[in-house]
This record gives C-alpha cells, structure tokens and sequence, in this order.
C-alpha cells in the first residue's frame, strides 16, 4: 500500500508532477510540498502531491477575482 505511494528524489518528484527539478526544491524550501528528509534524500507521497495540486486548482478555480495561485493559495 505504501510502496506503491513512495518517491523517491527531487528528480521523480518532478517527473511525475511536470515541474523542473529546482522547482521541486525550492518548493520544499518553502515548505509547500510536503516531503521528508532522510540524509541527502527528499521522499514524498503521491498521494499528498497530487492533494496539494487539487487543492491548488480548487482554490484557483473557486476565486472570482481571477488572479492565479501558487501552490501554497497565495496570489501569485
């Protein structure tokens, strides 16, 4: 159940979100995505990835002001 959740690097994370490999950092940086860090290692779960960028989308489509949204909801 789990294994099938896990990835493993920044570089997986950004293949299976589209997002450049900096961009996955700098995210985690901010403390945006969720993730965690054993050693050098940055593990995150699909599962949550994909919550995080449906919430974003939810949150974008639901403003009538049209302004866009970052990940985290704030105008970008």
């Amino acid at each position: 159940m789990l294994r099938g959740d896990i990835i493993c690097g920044a570089a997986a994370a950004a293949k299976y979100t589209g997002l450049e490999v900096r961009t996955i950092y700098g995210l985690c940086a901010k403390d945006y995505l969720p993730y965690v860090r054993l050693g050098h290692r940055l593990f995150f779960r699909k599962s949550e990835l994909d919550a995080t960028f449906a919430g974003a989308s939810q949150r974008r489509d639901a403003s009538s002001s049209g302004s866009q949204f970052s990940v985290e909801g704030r105008v970008a």
